[in-house]
């Protein structure tokens, strides 16, 4: 029976699946299955059926679920004949059970106040599933023993789990997990994720220095980002953290916590280790958490026709060159661009938002048939969406030289771009971690100017006021 997008039950679903993708034992609330090609429900293999690899499986197999229910091409069903069991068809596999996966009762009483629930199923026993290996020739050596397949690939993965990478720190990290995927699609895995941090390190490092940061942490699906404390990063596990770690308490939204601020390699390599996939940082400095050092305004193109986006960028620029305000451009490595503004010190976040809001306004005024604004009641269908809300105290913005939590065939990155290079030849798959470092090298970073660069934000609002405030 096939759940449609729309309905109560579809959303219900969707969001038990959001509530639990980051608990280290959401295996005991939701269980997910394999089919092979062509195969049914009936045929399933349950991931922790498979010995050793249980749990690749099963990150993998939810977050393809995840990926299935946030998008439209894959519609849910769930079985007549096995109620409980849910799977996925596409347009092209019709007859194709894909993704199975069931619900348990655990978790359908601890989220009792959803609408419409899943119908849960009791865990079935689970039969050992052994994978298919090649077939190796013997030696023909008397007395000799030979390695099964298994135990050869057993004994490479242990290899391999045992060689730290060189990234010459100066603290002692141990690296784990180094095989695991973490962008699926573009077969990224977690060695080449911190092998990119290790290299951008020098470019990234001033853009998160005395900063407090946001990350996205292991399921690089939608989800949240958690703030970089150590209670985030390393739960109750005090013991587990290293004793040269360095940490700020701050209160943010009237929360004190301990943070750990990415001021040197070996605490942006910590960070990555613990799972940290695309960072966030904070408008101001711990020292002057009230006072941004620049405001951001996001530019999201509808469907992803970033062209669009670079048509409202275009108009932006024209706008802050007429106020002598100076801008930097970047692309946020989904479907979008960002503009930074340099602020002078002291400016406050309310001022900061201010001068935000009335540039959006502006550039609304200029092309109003392509524009509208984040939070105002008016129509938005196929426009571009200018958003001004990043700048309030305790949030951040995507750091220039991140990756991007987002999983296609390509892993692309928050770039900074000249003004010059602002045109419709610019797409988001050009800008990853094998083009990074060549166009580093021949053009140097566009953002290099970004602090240095300062305006009179008190001077700004009085002319915006002045000259432009009875077009609002």
């Amino acid at each position: 029976m096939l759940i449609r997008k729309n309905t109560k039950a579809f959303k219900t679903i969707l969001q038990l699946f959001q509530q639990v993708q980051h608990r280290e034992n959401r295996e005991k609330f939701i269980r997910v299955f394999i089919t092979r090609a062509g195969n049914s429900v009936h045929e399933r293999i349950s991931t922790f059926s498979i010995p050793e690899n249980g749990a690749l499986y099963y990150n993998m197999t939810f977050a393809t679920i995840l990926t299935h229910l946030e998008s439209s091409d894959r519609p849910l069903h769930v079985s007549d004949e096995l109620p409980g069991l849910y799977f996925f068809h596409s347009s092209l596999n019709s007859a194709w059970d894909e993704s199975p996966f069931e619900f348990d009762e655990v978790l359908i009483n601890e989220f009792s106040t959803l609408p419409e629930l899943p119908l849960p199923r009791k865990k079935e026993k689970v039969e050992k599933f052994v994978l298919p290996t090649a077939i190796t020739k013997s030696t023909g050596e008397p007395g000799k023993k030979e390695k099964t397949p298994s135990t050869v690939t057993k004994t490479i993965r242990e290899k391999k789990e045992v060689a730290q990478p060189a990234f010459g720190l100066k603290k002692k990290i141990q690296f784990t997990d180094l095989q695991r995927v973490v962008f699926r699609e573009a077969k990224m895995n977690k060695q080449e994720v911190l092998n990119y941090y290790s290299q951008i390190a020098v470019y990234l490092l001033p853009y998160l220095k005395d900063r407090p940061q946001s990350v996205r942490i292991s399921d690089i699906r939608a989800g949240s980002s958690v703030s970089l404390t150590t209670r985030s990063l390393f739960g109750n596990h005090a013991d587990s953290i290293p004793e040269w770690i360095k940490t700020k308490e701050l209160t943010i939204d009237k929360e004190k916590a301990d943070w750990m601020l990415c001021n040197d390699k070996e605490h942006l390599m910590l960070c990555i280790e613990q799972g940290g996939i695309e960072l966030h940082s904070f408008l101001s400095r711990t020292a002057t958490l009230p006072y941004p050092d620049y405001s951001v305004i996001s530019i999201d193109a509808p469907d992803s026709e970033l062209s669009k986006a670079i048509t409202v960028a275009l108009a932006l620029k024209e706008i802050t060159d007429g106020l002598q305000l100076p801008s930097f451009i970047m692309t946020d490595g989904k479907s979008g661009l960002q503009v930074f503004l340099p602020l002078s010190p002291s400016t406050s976040f309310k001022k900061s938002s201010h001068i935000a809001k009335d540039i959006c306004r502006l550039v609304r005024l200029k092309i109003p048939d392509l524009v509208t604004i984040h939070g105002l009641q008016m129509d938005t269908y196929g426009k571009v969406i200018l958003d001004y809300s990043l700048n309030e105290e305790g949030h951040g913005a995507i750091t220039p030289y991140s990756l991007i939590a987002v999983d296609g065939a390509v892993v692309t990155i928050a770039a900074p771009l000249f003004w010059t290079e602002v045109n419709e030849d610019v797409k988001m798959e050009h800008f990853h971690p094998a083009t990074i470092f060549k166009r580093l090298k021949q053009s140097g970073d566009p953002f290099a100017t970004l602090f240095k660069k300062k305006i009179n934000s008190d001077e700004l609002l009085e002319r915006i006021t002045k000259n432009y405030a009875f077009l609002f």
